[in-house]
């Protein structure tokens, strides 16, 4: 009996070439983020991704960066997700700077409490925005 986390290589074959090839086969879709930038003050450091003693040296006024929602849970939500942010091609890499005005904060909002994970990353992106942060999408995948 094998122990659970033992994983085994299946052979699998290719359908265009009818040979064996040798290997895990995994599909995970694609997951997606935002990035925020913008400049960095007191106030804000709490929703930022580190501690505020780590933020101690910095100038008021630096630019520093978020990562925001991180979705891994595959295309579905990645594309939901990016909807919402205003963005109808996760690929069309001229939608990636989110603009405010495509923005459905209200959508966001119930996404943030429908996936409760992303509350945190909600609450972060809108004390975010009203400090002046710009956000880009980046998806995975």
């Amino acid at each position: 009996r094998r122990p659970r986390a033992y994983a085994t290589l299946a052979r699998v074959r290719r359908p265009a070439t009818g040979r064996l090839n040798s290997g895990v086969r995994c599909h995970m879709g694609m997951s997606a983020e935002l990035i925020a930038i913008g400049p960095y003050s007191e106030e804000i450091s709490e929703f930022l991704d580190y501690r505020a003693k780590y933020y101690s040296k910095i100038q008021p006024g630096a630019i520093v960066t978020r990562r925001l929602f991180g979705i891994v849970e595959g295309s579905t939500l990645s594309r939901e997700f990016a909807a919402l942010i205003g963005i109808s091609d996760p690929w069309d890499f001229n939608q990636h700077k989110v603009l405010l005005s495509r923005l459905d904060n209200e959508g966001l909002r119930r996404f943030s409490e429908i996936y409760s994970d992303y509350a945190q990353d909600y609450k972060a992106f809108e004390a975010l925005r009203y400090a002046g942060f710009e956000f880009h999408f980046r998806p995975e995948g």
